[in-house]
Formats: C-alpha cells, sequence, structure tokens
C-alpha cells in the first residue's frame, strides 16, 4: 500500500528501487514513530510520515502567491504569472487553483496538484501529480485515512 501512494506521490520521479526504499521509511516511521509523533492519533501519525519521507515533492506555502512560485519552478516551461486581480489583489485561492488546473491540463502531460492536509500549520501543503493518476491517489488516500483533495476542492 504505501509503495503505492509513494509512487502516485511522486509522480513517476523515484526509480523502483527508491520507490520501495521510501515505502519501507514510511512503513517504518508509522510503525515506530518518532518520540514527538507518539501523542498524535495514527492517522495524523501516518499523514505526517508521508509528507516528511517525500518532502522533495511537496511544496509549502503560507500565501498563494508565494505558493505559485513555487509550484511554477517545478516546470522547465514556467507558468504564467500569478493572476492578480484588477485592483492589484490577490485572487481567493479556489479562483486561483481554478486557473492552476486550466494551466496545467493544457500542458502536453496533464498534471495536477492535490492539497495535503498535515493539521500541524496554516500554510498550504500542496503536490503535483499526473492528473492520470490523480482518482487513484484519492481513493488509496482515502482507504488510508489520509487527507488529500484536489486542490480546485479547497
Amino acid at each position: 500500500m504505501y509503495t503505492e501512494i509513494v509512487r502516485l506521490l511522486s509522480a513517476g520521479a523515484l526509480d523502483d528501487d527508491a520507490v520501495r526504499e521510501k515505502a519501507a521509511e514510511v512503513d517504518a516511521g508509522v510503525t515506530d514513530p518518532e518520540d514527538w509523533l507518539r501523542d498524535y492519533d495514527p492517522e495524523e501519525i501516518r499523514q505526517l510520515v508521508v509528507e516528511m519521507t517525500l518532502g522533495e515533492f511537496f511544496l509549502i506555502g503560507d500565501k498563494i502567491d508565494e505558493l505559485h512560485e513555487l509550484i511554477s519552478d517545478e516546470f522547465a516551461e514556467p507558468l504564467p504569472p500569478f493572476p492578480y486581480r484588477e485592483d492589484q489583489e490577490k485572487v481567493r485561492s479556489k479562483d486561483y487553483f481554478a486557473w492552476l488546473d486550466a494551466q496545467l491540463l493544457a500542458r502536453p502531460t496533464a498534471w495536477e496538484v492535490v492539497s495535503w492536509h498535515n493539521g500541524l500549520d496554516d500554510n498550504l501543503h500542496v503536490v503535483i501529480v499526473r492528473r492520470s493518476d490523480t482518482d487513484r491517489l484519492l481513493a488509496l488516500a482515502g482507504t488510508m485515512g489520509l487527507r488529500v483533495e484536489r486542490a480546485t476542492a479547497i
């Protein structure tokens, strides 16, 4: 089960050996969590351990325009600039993620951003995944008790 979630969240960036290694790290972290995690319930521990183990695939920002820059930096061809409103105020998160979804869908490889809820802070935690994998990722996450949703659902 962890092998598949690692494969989906890493969007093919890891070879099979690295996927198995990361899955084993998740399993070990959930089975025998670090001391500071022991006060959390098992689902929260799993949520945090997955994110910590796969940290290189998570983008975290406290402001939506800063998160946009992090997302854009993940692509060889950057995204268009952040879509500010006419009065130069930031668009709402919901509007941004709808705009971003259309941008990612139009790429040669269709990507999607999913939101990862970690419960430790108010930052936005997201992962860019292959759009073709999103439904499977959400279904698997649901069976594992992981709190993941399409960013467009925020």
